[in-house]
């Protein structure tokens, strides 16, 4: 099958958010709130080695596309690939957006044939790598 053609389409809906890392979380809010013009959440306090962390949406009224999702870490490495420096609760990673459950289900069928190794999440998503070793999680709405 060549790149052109599909035999079959995922329902995609668009990014939901971009996970990245931050040495200064509250530098960040400024530049992208301050600087950008960007909505910023509240900040979550760290629990688990997630490290404190906010949404910065790009669009505010947008509720399918949020935007950004900083964690703060001491040290953070512009990787977006597997790495000591993450604890296992997190992996710089690109959310894509599904719109319900049931296109969630096929895809992660869709990568299983395919040999690819899926991850529950505890939100409820699930993650998986590309062939870069990019770490890509798979969003739908709540109750859908």
């Amino acid at each position: 099958m060549s790149h052109t053609e599909q035999s079959f389409q995922i329902p995609w809906q668009g990014i939901h958010h971009i996970a990245l890392a931050t040495a200064d979380l509250d530098a960040t809010i400024r530049f992208y709130r301050d600087v950008l013009g960007m909505v910023c959440s509240g900040v979550a306090p760290s629990r688990e080695g997630r490290g404190r962390h906010c949404l910065i949406m790009v669009t505010p009224d947008d509720d399918n596309q949020w935007g950004f999702h900083f964690f703060e870490r001491p040290v953070a490495k512009s990787t977006l690939g597997p790495s000591d420096a993450y604890p296992k609760s997190f992996v710089p990673h690109v959310a894509l957006r599904l719109p319900d459950r049931a296109a969630a289900h096929t895809l992660r069928e869709r990568l299983h044939r395919a040999q690819v190794t899926v991850t529950d999440t505890d939100l409820g998503t699930y993650v998986f790598f590309d062939n870069n070793d990019l770490c890509l999680e798979v969003t739908w709405p709540e109750g859908e």
